[in-house]
């Protein structure tokens, strides 16, 4: 019995100890993976144009600049927030002073303001166009034009774009929304005002061709008027003469040759 014992024991040195040696390397060499993944995950960079919102444990905790930054693993949170300029297009129908319809097309270049995207985070998220920005122009540009009849919409239109320009930068000014530039880029009327327009220019022109003429007529009237005032006797004759071709009459009646007479 001795014996046999020392015999496992034998065995069990020479198997069991490099067995554990073997899976003590293996959990090191786990650990070893899992603190350099660690470590990497710990480092990440914001590009140019852009700000990193660092959330700890979801609480804003700091904000990061471009470059490479360090935030601990699993704990922080990154969410990235461009800072470079936005062209927004926005397009819808709007009803002028003169409930017609008007469809607009809007242009808008904006940035988010570096010193307070903290700020924007908390309040709109990484969302703000939907949230905020589309929103309040939308409600500018219908309030606006609902001041102009529609015929005076084009000959003013720069003037609402500089009209919803103004009021929109006021709007959001204090949310960190720096705007660049704002022009109705485009717009068209409904089909019924066209063909109104088209209609009304045809009666215009018909007017002014109908005027013309009666006109015309009045000129022509007074001139031959004119003319026969000042037809003599002696003029009546020369004309008779000029006319005449040489030929007398075949029958005539008196002493005098008769001319021809003037029709």
């Amino acid at each position: 019995m001795p014996q046999q014992r020392k015999t496992i024991n034998l065995f069990l040195m020479q198997h069991a100890v490099p067995l554990l040696i073997f899976a003590y390397y293996i959990v090191l060499g786990v650990a070893a993976l899992i603190l350099v993944i660690a470590l990497a995950s710990g480092f990440y960079t914001i590009d140019t144009g852009e700000r990193g919102v660092v959330l700890r444990f979801g609480k804003l905790s700091n904000i990061a600049g471009e470059g490479l930054n360090i935030k601990i693993p699993v704990v922080d949170d990154v969410k990235k927030i461009s800072i470079r300029d936005h062209n927004l297009t926005m397009r819808s129908e709007v009803s002028s002073s003169d409930i017609q319809t008007i469809a607009v097309e809007v242009g808008l270049v904006y940035s988010l303001d570096p010193r307070r995207v903290g700020e924007i985070y908390q309040t709109y998220g990484t969302d703000i166009e939907s949230t905020l920005i589309r929103p309040t122009l939308s409600e500018k540009i219908n309030a606006i034009i609902a001041e102009y009849p529609i015929e005076a919409f084009v000959e003013k239109r720069a003037e609402i774009s500089n009209r919803i320009n103004s009021t929109f930068a006021n709007q959001v000014a204090g949310s960190g929304i720096l705007v660049k530039s704002l022009l109705i880029t485009n717009h068209d009327f409904s089909d019924e005002f066209n063909k109104a327009i088209e209609d009304k220019k045809i009666a215009e022109q018909g007017a002014l061709t109908a005027k013309f003429t009666l006109e015309r007529m009045k000129l022509e009237a007074e001139a031959q008027k004119i003319k026969q005032a000042s037809l003599s006797p002696m003029v009546l004759q020369e004309m008779a003469i000029n006319k005449w071709d040489g030929k007398l009459p075949q029958y005539f009646s008196g002493e005098q040759l008769p001319f021809l007479t003037i029709k």
